[in-house]
């Protein structure tokens, strides 16, 4: 057979090993350090957006734990009309439920958006009552 002729079979060989390890040199030489310069500096935007997230994460979360606070502060304070209609947010011994918290707030101003209007909130006559002080 003519494929296994040791004349022949010796030159491929030589051709196969000296090509390949050419194109090994040339891989590991010119394009490996290029990979792997892109995959190090992929990393490292990662890592920096990572740290900008956490960050801006921590500072919100700090805000918003100053505006929980000052709800709860505002509630306790309020008369007793906000109070009794607060009064089922805030649990006993447990703190505030701000999601119910956040619920009504979204419904109240989902409804001041579509049902406010100048003419209709001018057609709303108040009656105060009138307080008599003692000198």
């Amino acid at each position: 057979m003519p494929q296994l002729d040791r004349i022949i079979v010796f030159s491929q060989i030589f051709w196969l090993v000296l090509i390949f390890s050419i194109f090994y040199a040339i891989l590991t030489h010119y394009f490996l350090p290029k990979f792997l310069k892109s995959l190090k500096i992929r990393k490292q935007v990662i890592d920096l957006n990572t740290k900008e997230i956490l960050q801006k994460t921590e500072g919100t979360l700090s805000r918003q734990n100053l505006v929980i606070k000052i709800l709860v502060k505002n509630l306790e304070t309020t008369s007793g009309l906000l109070v009794s209609y607060f009064g089922q947010l805030v649990k006993a011994k447990k703190g505030v439920d701000t999601l119910m918290i956040d619920q009504k707030v979204g419904f109240v101003i989902l409804n001041i958006i579509k049902f406010c209007d100048f003419k209709l909130l001018n057609s709303i006559f108040v009656y105060p009552k009138s307080v008599k002080f003692k000198d």
